[in-house]
């Protein structure tokens, strides 16, 4: 099972790409909860847990515009380098999990990139 930590990293950074547009469909959340079941670090976090730290985000992140507060408080939880890395991943599954793309979200994954001191053309 994945750190709290970790999995608060990854339900935050999710969560604000995909407000990045100020608004998040119902589609967007069923990829996040897809993405948590299928991914090989965070598979076996408890589906309560999930659930409840998704709408924690959401409420936290509001309908934020400027990513930098945010991504900075995501870096403080994803301590090592497969932690970025996973963080990094879920950032770019809520990309898409809209089927849109959108300036905004990129933003967002620009932000949380330089955050986690990666290079965001990776990304």
């Amino acid at each position: 099972m994945p750190s709290p930590s970790l999995l608060d990293a990854v339900t935050r950074a999710f969560a604000m790409v995909c407000l990045a547009d100020g608004r998040v469909n119902p589609l967007e959340e069923r990829h996040f909860l897809s993405f948590i079941e299928h991914d090989p670090v965070l598979r076996h976090s408890p589906s309560r847990t999930v659930r409840t730290g998704w709408a924690n985000a959401l409420k936290l992140l509001g309908k934020t515009k400027d990513f930098s507060a945010p991504a900075l408080a995501i870096a403080t939880l994803a301590t090592s380098a497969a932690d970025r890395e996973t963080v990094m991943r879920a950032a770019q599954a809520a990309l898409v999990a809209d089927q849109e793309d959108k300036p905004n979200e990129n933003g967002a994954i620009r932000a949380l990139a330089l955050a986690l001191k990666l290079d965001p053309e990776k990304y």
